[in-house]
This record gives structure tokens, C-alpha cells and sequence, in this order.
């Protein structure tokens, strides 16, 4: 145990639990089932990368239900490929999100017992960024509601990770100061930039192989989540 630290802090997605399917995956089962060929929007890593870009672009500016956002981010993407069609983008729309919805998503091994064993030493929140509707049938449906003392999702504030304001708002719900609390991501640049910009100590989860950076210094750099557990307990 950390004998300095009061509240642990955990990102959601790529860090307690993952989807079933990857963005490129989820793609290459959506295009085909919204009538386009498969390669008819180019290359699926491009597209990938396409995706996210405007996924995130949209989300950071709107507080819109999440199929909305969908919808925006496949209009940006449609209207780079010089196709403007709102019908077309509600249909690339709704098949992502029926994919998502029958592929489903879950927790890493191993995760519930460490957030029960922490939580007899340490003030146990999570704060992940998202829209609001898909961020809480995550968490419900993972059972996490009642796993941790307080979450925050992101999309209920319209505000973001990296900016500092969501890691005070868990903070303050845990009634933990920056100097005692420790975040664990998968994103350097929104949890560990992010938590790092709040004062917080950093754990970095880095499971898809990302880089070692000399920008800022992660307390402590793990494959998974669960692995914390030896420093932690």
C-alpha cells in the first residue's frame, strides 16, 4: 500500500473494460450493412483513424445522445469523401450502432475483485470521458454503479479529459485532494496529461503497446489495470 494515498481514480474504456470489437472491426461488419462495398469508403485502418477523429471532434462540442453523434461524425466523414447525404450517414450511423449494441462490451479479468479490495483501503472513483447515455449503460450494465464511491462521466459536465476540470469534480465527490489521489488510463494524452495537469499521481495502462514518453513521467506504467494491485495492496 501507498502509505501517502487516499482515492484511486479509473478510466473506463481500454482501462476496466473493452469492447468486443475494435473501431476497424466494428467498420468492416457496418459499411457492408449499410449497402456500400466493402472498401467503397477506402481503406478500413484510414477509415478507422477517420472515425475517431470526427468522433471525438463531435463529442467534445456537443451534449447530444450518442447516436446523434454518430450521425455528425459519419456526415464529417461522408462530406470529406464528397458524398453529402444525410440519409446515407443515418444509415452508417445505425449499423455501427447496432453492431456495438450486438457485439457488447466487457470488464477486463480480474477487475471487480481489485475495485472491492481497494476499496477497503482507498477512496474508489471513475471518471471517463464519453457521451453521457453511452457511458452510464456501460457502467450499469458492467454493475460499477455500486462498485466505487463516486463516478463522473464527462458528457454530464459538456466538459472533457485532458481538461482539468472532470478530475476535480471526481475529487471533490471523493473528498480526496490532488497530492493523495492516483489516475489510472490508457491515454496518455487525455489521462495521463489530463490527471498529471490536476496534480494527481498517474498510473499509465499500456496494453496496445503505447510509447514511453519523456514529457511527463507516469508514477507507474502497467500492461493492465489489475497489475496495480502489487503496488497498491
Amino acid at each position: 500500500m501507498t502509505p501517502a494515498l487516499r482515492a484511486v481514480v479509473f478510466d473506463l474504456d481500454s482501462t476496466l473494460s473493452e469492447y468486443a470489437l475494435t473501431v476497424e472491426e466494428v467498420l468492416d461488419r457496418a459499411v457492408p450493412r449499410a449497402g456500400f462495398a466493402a472498401d467503397a469508403l477506402g481503406p478500413l485502418d484510414r477509415l478507422a483513424k477517420d472515425y475517431n477523429s470526427a468522433w471525438w471532434s463531435a463529442e467534445e462540442i456537443l451534449r447530444v445522445p450518442t447516436d446523434e453523434l454518430r450521425r455528425r461524425a459519419w456526415t464529417v466523414i461522408l462530406e470529406a469523401r464528397g458524398i453529402d447525404d444525410a440519409s446515407t450517414a443515418r444509415r452508417l450511423a445505425d449499423a455501427y450502432s447496432d453492431i456495438r449494441k450486438e457485439t457488447g462490451f466487457h470488464l477486463f479479468d480480474g477487475v471487480r475483485a481489485l475495485l472491492a479490495d481497494l476499496r477497503t483501503r482507498y477512496r474508489v472513483g471513475i471518471l471517463t470521458n464519453g457521451p453521457s447515455d453511452m457511458q452510464w449503460e456501460k457502467l450499469r450494465t458492467l454493475e460499477l454503479t455500486d462498485a466505487v464511491d463516486a463516478i463522473v462521466v464527462a458528457g454530464d459536465l459538456g466538459i472533457f479529459k485532458p481538461d482539468p476540470r472532470p478530475f476535480r469534480q471526481i475529487l471533490d465527490r471523493l473528498g480526496a485532494l490532488p497530492r493523495d489521489a492516483l489516475y489510472v488510463g490508457n491515454s496518455y494524452e487525455h489521462d495521463i496529461v489530463g490527471a498529471h495537469g490536476a496534480g494527481m499521481k498517474t498510473a499509465w495502462v499500456t496494453a496496445n503497446g503505447a510509447a514511453e514518453t519523456t514529457e511527463i513521467v507516469p508514477d507507474h506504467v502497467v500492461r493492465r489495470a489489475t497489475d496495480l494491485r502489487e503496488v497498491l495492496l
